[in-house]
């Protein structure tokens, strides 16, 4: 690598660590003392290649990101299918969502099938509960989220996952269900995206870290 080569890396890996810095110091909840703490760890001009190392791994290990990394991919998404009609070559984006804020846990799939988003969808965090709503859309797959209510969990399909649906199959035929579900804070922290659903493989096309 020329020397030009490896500034310009080092440039492009410190402006995406600062957006990642600058976005965990926004968040409301952060103790002030976190907070300074992440304001010591802004990569400037002038840090040597050592220095902005040291930034980076104290962040992802502090924000446990590092740990999402090296556990998450051991997290298996399988393409889903629905019973009506087989789904098994609709595209889909499988979306990983765990605990907020809770090392380890299980973990809850949520899918979005004939996906036409981007490689970096915004996924919003939501409150996992016992009311479900499930969207049917016209060829019979299905987006499903179970919330705090039924209502709460109809609005985040309509206002966070069904813009990234193919606009040929919108419907709004919701369904209700209820099922025994631990309420808890949800965040995403994978999206894998499969073009030809399960005729793909077990192998996603691309993959997307939150």
């Amino acid at each position: 690598m020329s020397k030009y080569d490896f500034s310009r890396l080092q440039r492009v890996i410190s402006k995406y660590h600062n957006i990642q810095v600058n976005r965990e110091i926004a968040k409301k909840e952060l103790k002030p003392s976190k907070k300074n703490i992440y304001k010591e760890l802004l990569i400037k001009q002038t840090d040597t290649a050592q220095l902005i190392l040291l930034k980076f791994l104290f962040f992802w290990v502090s924000n446990g990101n590092l740990e999402k990394l090296t556990k998450s991919d051991a997290i298996a998404t399988i393409p889903n299918s629905w019973v009506i009609k087989p789904g098994d070559d609709i595209p889909q984006l499988a979306i990983i969502f765990r605990v907020k804020n809770k090392k380890g846990g299980g973990n809850y799939p949520v899918y979005i099938p004939h996906y036409n988003g981007t490689r970096s969808p915004a996924i919003a965090e939501y409150k996992k509960g016992l009311y479900g709503c499930t969207l049917v859309l016209k060829d019979n797959s299905k987006i499903t989220i179970h919330a705090s209510s039924y209502e709460v969990a109809e609005r985040y399909i309509k206002n966070n996952l069904l813009k990234y649906v193919e606009r040929k199959y919108h419907t709004n035929n919701f369904q209700a269900t209820k099922r025994k579900v631990k309420a808890e804070d949800m965040e995403p922290t994978r999206a894998d995206f499969y073009p030809n659903g399960k005729e793909g493989g077990a192998q996603p096309l691309w993959r997307h870290y939150f």
